[in-house]
């Protein structure tokens, strides 16, 4: 509890949570659970001795817990027909006992599962009872409250329509992940914005216009991938940086990106629709705060798009 206090990061905090929870149930294992209802899985923030698993929504006993809001506690998995035992196929390990309880917010909605596997006594394994719900009851609503506040925090930093970080999300990627860095490796901004779109929203609706925004949103996200981040930066305009990108190699990869979205039509629903974007690209000078690295960039979008 005294590592707990001191500790603001989220994913140490819920691995001393689910270490905790493992110690107070008595068990051999333990995992934290997070219902994905955007992809409908059940995937573990932590699953300590094992690597991350993911079931489909609506399977598993972790799945008719989080469902049900039910404490299960089931001492024999293998003649349960609700237990999933994919995952004991492909890590090799024998689960005997399962104890799950719903990880609840504080609007009483499930947002996931904390679950303990087999139990030690002892005399080896044994079977889980009331007084491990009771026990495991205390982590289960810690890992509730901090992972409520974890994604309340994340929402915040999310642009709600294209699922892309906002300004604010972006201003803090750059704080943890880069401001410090470009002393040791270079980074590339890049301001795109959807051109004509006022004229896409007043022939085809906003409604359509609003899909625009999500296909160039997950499109910008699929081309950038692990390379660093996009947000949206208001209205049809996004920005991007790219890691370990010079200026040269940032302008080819726009004009990748800006050729291929000239190419493709997102929208089968409106075939005759197809639009472009503009790119203002420049290299980001350590030198220099990054509200004017983004003016730079952003100037050379206007010169784009006014040529």
């Amino acid at each position: 509890m005294n590592r707990l206090v001191g500790d603001k990061d989220f994913l140490s905090t819920i691995l001393l949570l689910t270490d905790m929870g493992r110690t107070l149930a008595g068990s051999d294992r333990a995992s934290f659970w997070y219902w994905d209802k955007k992809k409908k899985q059940y995937w573990t923030i932590v699953a300590l001795e094992c690597d991350r698993i993911v079931v489909e929504e609506g399977f598993g006993i972790i799945g008719a817990s989080i469902q049900n809001n039910e404490v299960l506690i089931v001492n024999d998995a293998y003649s349960d027909t609700r237990f999933y035992a994919k995952a004991d196929l492909t890590s090799g390990y024998t689960s005997r006992s399962i104890l799950c309880i719903p990880v609840i917010d504080s609007k009483g909605n499930v947002i996931g599962a904390f679950q303990a596997v087999n139990k030690l006594t002892d005399e080896g394994y044994g079977k889980f009872e009331e007084q491990d719900v009771r026990r495991l009851a205390m982590a289960a609503a810690y890992c509730g409250r901090t992972l409520e506040a974890y994604l309340l925090y994340q929402e915040a930093m999310i642009d709600a329509l294209t699922g892309v970080k906002n300004r604010r999300g972006f201003w803090e990627y750059y704080a943890e992940e880069l401001e410090g860095q470009l002393n040791v490796y270079c980074a590339s901004i890049l301001m795109c914005d959807v051109d004509y779109f006022k004229t896409i929203n007043d022939t085809y609706g906003h409604a359509c216009g609003d899909q625009v925004l999500v296909a160039v949103s997950e499109f910008l996200e699929q081309m950038v991938a692990d390379k660093g981040v996009i947000a949206r930066w208001g209205g049809e305009e996004f920005v991007i940086i790219l890691k370990e990108h010079h200026i040269h190699e940032a302008v080819s990869f726009a004009e990748e990106v800006r050729t291929k979205i000239e190419e493709t039509a997102f929208l089968p629903e409106y075939p005759l629709l197809k639009f472009t974007v503009s790119f203002g690209v420049a290299e980001i000078a350590s030198s220099l705060s990054i509200e004017k690295n983004v003016d730079i960039a952003d100037k050379k979008l206007y010169e784009a798009k006014t040529n």
